[in-house]
């Protein structure tokens, strides 16, 4: 019977050894030539051209354990491609069609308090930290298409569609906005 007892024991602790996620590669350590492929196997939200394509259920659990005030952490991969050359200037899309592929990587995480964006963009890390997860969504009238954003910011009274329009202001000045870091954005095509 002991001899039992211990090999179930020994299974349940292989079991849940083996249920446990690695850490993840932190992403000043990630290779530069870190692909799309690998941010879908390593449980990232992707999103390519703005549409998800992988990592949901990463993002979902994400939301989940920062609404119940629990620590969690999600990574989030943007990747972005050229679409038809048509549609720019010659002499632009000349200029920056070598650039593309772009992938952008961004870990946000919760400490039961604050949120923080870190990402590193040649080398140099950017770390942005707020109090507050906000959600917008807008449908494009002329497409049908709805846009869903992710902020975080300390304001808690400003509509979020307010707070991300001054990415677009051409008459804000520098420093004199609300304070915000994008988070990510998805856009979702119209049912048919």
């Amino acid at each position: 019977m002991k001899k039992q007892t211990l090999a179930a024991l020994l299974c349940l602790l292989l079991l849940s050894a083996c249920g446990e996620k690695p850490e993840p590669t932190p992403l000043e350590d990630l290779p530069e030539d870190y692909s799309l492929e690998q941010a879908k196997e390593d449980g990232c939200l992707v999103t390519e051209d703005g549409i998800v394509t992988s990592g949901r259920e990463s993002w979902e659990d994400f939301l989940k354990a920062s609404e119940a005030g629990k620590t969690a952490s999600v990574r989030l991969c943007s990747y972005y491609t050229l679409d038809d050359p048509y549609r720019y200037d010659p002499d632009y899309y000349e200029s920056i069609k070598d650039d593309y592929p772009l992938l952008f990587l961004k870990e946000l995480s919760y400490d039961g308090e604050r949120f923080t964006a870190v990402s590193y963009e040649e080398g140099q890390r950017y770390e942005q930290s707020f109090s507050l997860l906000r959600r917008s969504e807008e449908t494009v009238q002329a497409t049908g298409v709805k846009i869903v954003r992710y902020m975080i910011t300390d304001d808690a009274e400003t509509p979020p569609e307010r707070i991300y329009a001054q990415l677009y202001s051409s008459t804000l000045l520098p420093g004199k906005g609300i304070p915000f870091a994008a988070v990510y954005q998805e856009f979702i095509p119209p049912e048919e």
